[in-house]
Formats: C-alpha cells, sequence, structure tokens
C-alpha cells in the first residue's frame, strides 16, 4: 500500500514529539514497522519520497536471471537485486513470471555416503514381500508454551513462562503405514539392554510375520543381538544409511507430534495423555 507524502510527515512529526511508536502507529494506521522503514529514509535521504533504483521487471534479462538463480538457489531477492541493479520488488516479479517460487529444501547430511544409500535401497528391494516397519527414538521437553497470540494491530501481547528446567521424556516407537505401534515413554536414557528389552516384549509381540524392521545406526542397536530376537519370530533387520534420516518416514511423523502437543500440552496437564491422544496412535 502506497502512503502520501503528507501523511508520512504528519505520522513522523507526530513521533518526533511523542518518541512512542505504538501510539503513532495507532494514530494514523500504519505499522511500526512502516514507521521505523520512513524513519530510515530520512535519515539515509533526507526525504521521504519513495526511492525507486535500477531496472524494473520488465527490463530484467531473464535468461541470465534464470541462469543466475540456478548457480545461486538460495540467494536473498536483494543480494540477486544487487547484482542485476534493480530493486528486490523487481526480481520479486521477474522471478514470478519465469514460474520460480521460494520453497523449503530438505536437507541431507554431508557425511552422506551416495554409494550406502545405493546399496540400503537395493536390499530394501529384495524385501518386497515383507512389511517394513520403521523405529527410531525422540525427546520432548515437557512444558510447551504458545509462542503466538491476538491482539489489537500496534500493540504488543506478553506472556510470562517459568525459568525453571522442566523434565525432558523421550519416547521409542515403530510405524506401520500411518500407525504407531508399541510407544514406550522413558525419562533415563536409553541404553542397548533398555533398548533390547522394549525390543522383545513390546514391539515384536505387535508384528505379524514377515516384517523388515528398519532402523538407524544408533550406538546402542547392537544390530547382531536384535537380528538374533528377530529371526526366532520370522522377521528381518534392515540398518538405515548411515546419515540418512530423510530415509527413514518416522521423522516426520515426530515433526508431526510435536506440533500437535505444542497446541494441546497448554492445556493438559497429563503429557503421557496428551501424547497418546495423537491419531497416528490410535
Amino acid at each position: 500500500m502506497a502512503y502520501s507524502i503528507d501523511l508520512r510527515e504528519k505520522a513522523l512529526n507526530h513521533y518526533k514529539q511523542c518518541n512512542n511508536a505504538s501510539q503513532t502507529a495507532k494514530t494514523y494506521g500504519i505499522s511500526r514497522n512502516t514507521l521505523y522503514l520512513w524513519i530510515q529514509l530520512e535519515k539515509q535521504t533526507g526525504s521521504l519520497k519513495h526511492q525507486v533504483k535500477g531496472q524494473n521487471a520488465a527490463k530484467l534479462d531473464t535468461e541470465k536471471l534464470k541462469q543466475y538463480v540456478g548457480q545461486n538457489p538460495d540467494a536473498h531477492l536483494h543480494e540477486i537485486a544487487q547484482v542485476f541493479n534493480c530493486t528486490a520488488q523487481a526480481v520479486f516479479y521477474a522471478l514470478k513470471k519465469l514460474g520460480i517460487t521460494r520453497k523449503k529444501r530438505p536437507t541431507t547430511y554431508r557425511e552422506q555416503d551416495p554409494s550406502k544409500v545405493a546399496h540400503y535401497l537395493a536390499r530394501l528391494a529384495q524385501f518386497s514381500d515383507y512389511q517394513p516397519v520403521y523405529l527410531d527414538e525422540t525427546g520432548f521437553d515437557t512444558y510447551f508454551f504458545r509462542p503466538y497470540a491476538r491482539n489489537p494491530k500496534g500493540q504488543m501481547v506478553k506472556t510470562k513462562i517459568s525459568g525453571k528446567k522442566y523434565q525432558r521424556l523421550s519416547l521409542v516407537a515403530a510405524q506401520i503405514g500411518q500407525k504407531l505401534i508399541a510407544p514406550m515413554v522413558y525419562q533415563n536414557t536409553m541404553t542397548s539392554t533398555f533398548f533390547e528389552a522394549w525390543f522383545e516384549t513390546m514391539l515384536l509381540p505387535d508384528l505379524t510375520p514377515k516384517s523388515l524392521i528398519i532402523l538407524d545406526n544408533a550406538r546402542f542397536h547392537r544390530i547382531s543381538i536384535l537380528q538374533e530376537m528377530a529371526h526366532r519370530c520370522g522377521h528381518e533387520i534392515l540398518p538405515l544409511a548411515p546419515y540418512s534420516p530423510e530415509l527413514n518416514p518416522i521423522e516426520k511423523t515426530w515433526a508431526n507430534i510435536k506440533k500437535y502437543m505444542r497446541s494441546v500440552l497448554p492445556g493438559s496437564d497429563n503429557f503421557t495423555a496428551a501424547l497418546m491422544s495423537y491419531f497416528y496412535f490410535n
């Protein structure tokens, strides 16, 4: 939205007299960020006129722009604008015309070995008649607060949180399709003995014959012992390729559960009950 020079001058004069950004923003129906931008604009240029520099989107060399973005996909708009001597807004509209959008990109570890990933995928394909079972562990803080709240424009909304340390709990579970099985919440550090007890007494009894149990390479996962337990029940063990959490779909489930817990835990008195209310457990 473009504001008139007259409004800008009145708002800035009001701010200089009261030195209160929130009050000025409320009086003139603008955001505090807009007011701060006007203050900076006046300091830098001595004027409140909108500064337009460089070429517009229509004059940009789209082929060079496409090539540059292909080589620098994480460049910010203002960085691209400096290269092409234009405004960030011009870059935004030019990219929009080209159908190039900004999106969150998945990450992998530099330590990941492509040959080991290929070997894992090849072995996974050999067990096409087995039911894949993905297992993993994750941790939760038992205190969540909601970081966002509603309030009239220009007014800050505050809350209080405790400075005390809260208990951190962990969860181990397995995933079959969209369902989590054998969940166990625990407080102590996971050990090989602890994990193997859960594996033998909680996970294996929940599995149907010919299950392929897929897990990462955590130190407490003693594969040979777990393999022996699994074989007795007609199952197989397949370790993930090292540094490859993206190959385990339960990782996305953990992220969804933590998002869910942030929404329900502030209104719940029981962490475990709130956790078990997540629909993946039902």
